[in-house]
């Protein structure tokens, strides 16, 4: 059985390559039941929650992967996020390999992100607003300008030294432009892409600072529960609205449901999901704005678990 560390992933799954096997994942298919998520008390911190997401491809792989979300992480200089995947050949069981699920998971989760606005976005988009700069925020900001030709990038988050932080980073590895900012309102006017990977439970994007008279297009990635939101009704009335899969988001995604019981979308808003978007006839209808709600999937997990598997192997 093969190990894969964190930096074996790095190497393995560049964003550009794991977009383009996310699509051809999606048009295959697999079976991927709603991930169980458990609630797990601490002593004097906030609650964890474990989450453990099964896919298999009958006669391809099968895999696990376990995950602990520990929001007080940072009191122990740790990410928020502690994963694993195992992945398996799904007719004999026999395991293959082992690898870092925080990479992979971050690594996934913002490359289906890219996917959606190299579908969703305007192909000129050259101006993103990065909503929060922990450890899935940089994974987001390489995957959005790797879909699109970004100029400028703009960084917010309740921790302006962090932003700061990130922004100097970035801005020496990207041909963009990064800076971080103490005001987003300025710049979700102006972005073209406005993408949010926080743990908030209340919208941290307003569609009062949104730009009426131009295409954008709102990733919204943080949030994976009906209690947590990134987003306000107004950001989504009115918006072409897409989820990772109708399963998931319909069950789990706070900022699909909420806005749905509070009487501000319908159910039948929710135009499609990457099945619906990965197809060659996809026309996305004409609005101004699009908005893209992930909970994640375990599909993804097993495209990149299965592509770094094989290009080791190679």
């Amino acid at each position: 059985m093969k190990t894969f560390s964190k930096q074996d992933l790095v190497s393995l799954l560049p964003y550009n390559e794991l977009i383009s096997a996310l699509k051809e994942g999606f048009r295959i298919g697999a079976e991927a039941p709603l991930r169980h998520s458990h609630q797990i008390k601490t002593e004097g911190e906030s609650e964890n929650y474990l989450l453990i997401m099964p896919c298999w491809q009958t006669g391809g792989r099968l895999g696990i992967k376990t995950v602990m979300v520990c929001p007080d992480n940072h009191k122990h200089g740790l990410g928020a996020v502690q994963a694993s995947y195992m992945l398996m050949d799904a007719t004999t069981g026999v395991p293959l390999a082992q690898m870092d699920g925080d990479e992979l998971t971050v690594r996934r989760t913002s490359s289906a992100s890219a996917l959606a606005s190299s579908i969703l976005s305007n192909p000129e988009a050259s101006r993103l607003l990065m909503m929060g700069a922990g450890n899935l925020a940089p994974h987001m900001i390489r995957a959005h300008a790797t879909a699109r030709d970004l100029k400028e990038i703009y960084i917010w988050s309740r921790d302006g030294k962090q932003a700061a932080t990130l922004a100097q980073k970035l801005d020496l590895e990207l041909t963009a432009k990064v800076i971080s900012v103490d005001d987003p309102k300025e710049y979700a006017f102006h972005a073209d892409i406005i993408s949010s990977a926080t743990l908030a439970t209340e919208p941290i994007i307003k569609g009062e600072w949104l730009n009426p008279d131009k295409q954008q297009h709102i990733d919204i990635v943080g949030g994976y529960t009906y209690e947590m939101r990134e987003a306000d009704n107004d950001v989504l009335i009115g918006a072409a609205i897409y989820v990772d899969t109708f399963e998931g988001a319909l069950a789990e995604a706070g900022d699909i449901l909420r806005p749905i019981e509070e009487g501000a979308i319908k159910k039948e808003d929710v135009i499609g999901d990457f099945f619906t978007m990965v197809k060659d006839d996809f026309n996305n209808p004409p609005h101004k704005r699009t908005v893209f709600k992930s909970v994640g999937t375990a599909l993804e997990d097993l495209v990149g678990a299965n592509l770094a598997y094989l290009k080791s192997s190679s």
